[in-house]
């Protein structure tokens, strides 16, 4: 299993989670769908950006919170960009909230990945990490049943790992956020430099 060699990667600590409850075997997870890209603006856009983060790292939560609001106002939402998310879960926490956010329909996927991010500094550091995360679960719509399902799918935490694992290998992302323009990586991190680059693409 994929989730054996993403402990081994990045350390963990071999504390057992148990959130595989019983009751949650016959809830039916729709993985692919689970699974499928999620995007935010036009299919038919110039410049197509990745973003591989994790839900518990810092860094992503300031560039979601200070930089990614004006690469959509400007460039997104005018078609101009397409932006998709890609997970790189660097811990446990990480990978259990990126499956909750997947367990959401496509279209809330944005606004639940904007909530966790923004509120990360109360989940990812509170007493009872899996309590809070059930919390907001249930405010976007998930009961607890369905979220603990979610966060314990075997075949979803796979899924989630393999796009981290084929991020470093083809990629050779190994922190986050780090960010692909056209399939290639860049270094950017202030909105100054992803202007920058999408002028000179844009011809602006």
């Amino acid at each position: 299993m994929q989730i054996k060699s993403l402990l081994i990667l990045v350390a963990w600590f071999p504390i057992a989670i148990n959130i595989a409850l019983a009751d949650t075997a016959n809830v039916n997870i729709d993985v692919d769908t689970a699974l499928s890209p999620r995007v935010e603006g036009s299919p038919d856009a110039k410049i197509k950006l990745v973003e591989y983060f994790s839900l518990t790292c810092p860094a992503c939560a300031e560039f979601h919170t200070e930089v990614y609001p004006k690469i959509k106002a400007k460039y997104i939402d005018k078609g101009l960009v397409q932006m998709e998310y890609r997970d790189f879960p660097l811990d446990q926490w990480g990978l259990r909230a990126a499956a909750l956010a997947r367990c959401l329909e496509p279209k809330y996927y944005s606004a639940m990945v904007d909530v966790l991010l923004k509120q990360q500094s109360n989940w990812a550091r509170s007493e009872n990490v899996l309590q809070s995360l059930l919390k907001i679960g249930q405010l976007a719509g998930l009961n607890e049943k369905n979220a603990k399902a979610c966060m314990s799918n075997e075949k979803l935490l796979d899924g989630i790992i393999s796009v981290r694992m084929t991020g470093n290998k083809k990629h050779k992302v190994n922190t986050t956020p780090s960010f692909l323009i056209d399939g290639e990586k860049i270094q950017a991190f202030e909105f100054s430099d992803f202007e920058a680059l999408f002028k000179d693409i844009l011809g602006q």
